[in-house]
């Protein structure tokens, strides 16, 4: 019982530090981004990320929640939400595609499976990618951001977002 309440934790939390296997090069290191305040430009695909996920708010080199704002959404509502997003200075944020979310894992790490000193509110759980699944209607893909493995999941579940835009 007490394992499955320390599960439990972990899953909800937001603040978290990766487990990451030191013998394994690591596929995001601190070098391949380059932080500007509130975002990041990834420099192996040239995109730009917000830092926090929509629902939290930088301060200082923390993301923390941010009251005036969900942080979870259903896949059609993410894809609305990353349209309208007008943050950072830019308006034309969007959702990612499935292979661009999954570009910024870390597979060596997990829990979460993202640069932390890149992403500092990737909270351990899933982010929605604007990719539908072709092979059953009702489905997008996500990324789980504790293992960093792609899944589709129902179009009705909640997960969190990353908005990305073009250079």
């Amino acid at each position: 019982m007490r394992v499955i309440s320390f599960i439990a934790a972990m899953l909800l939390s937001s603040a978290t530090n990766a487990a990451c296997v030191n013998s394994l090069e690591r596929q995001a290191p601190d070098s391949r981004f380059q932080i500007n305040d509130a975002t990041v430009t990834d420099t192996h695909t040239g995109l730009m990320w917000l830092r926090c996920p929509v629902g939290q708010k930088l301060n200082g080199s923390a993301c923390s929640i941010d009251t005036g704002q969900s942080a979870m959404f259903a896949w059609g509502q993410a894809l609305q939400v990353a349209m309208d997003a007008s943050v950072a200075g830019f308006n034309d944020w969007r959702l990612p595609n499935k292979h661009e979310l999954s570009s910024i894992v870390d597979r060596s790490c997990s829990g979460p499976a993202v640069n932390e000193k890149a992403f500092p509110g990737a909270m351990v759980r899933g982010y929605w990618s604007s990719t539908p699944q072709r092979r059953e209607e009702g489905y997008a893909w996500h990324v789980d951001f504790t293992t960093g493995i792609m899944l589709p999941r129902e179009n009705s579940a909640i997960f969190g977002v990353l908005l990305v835009r073009n250079p």
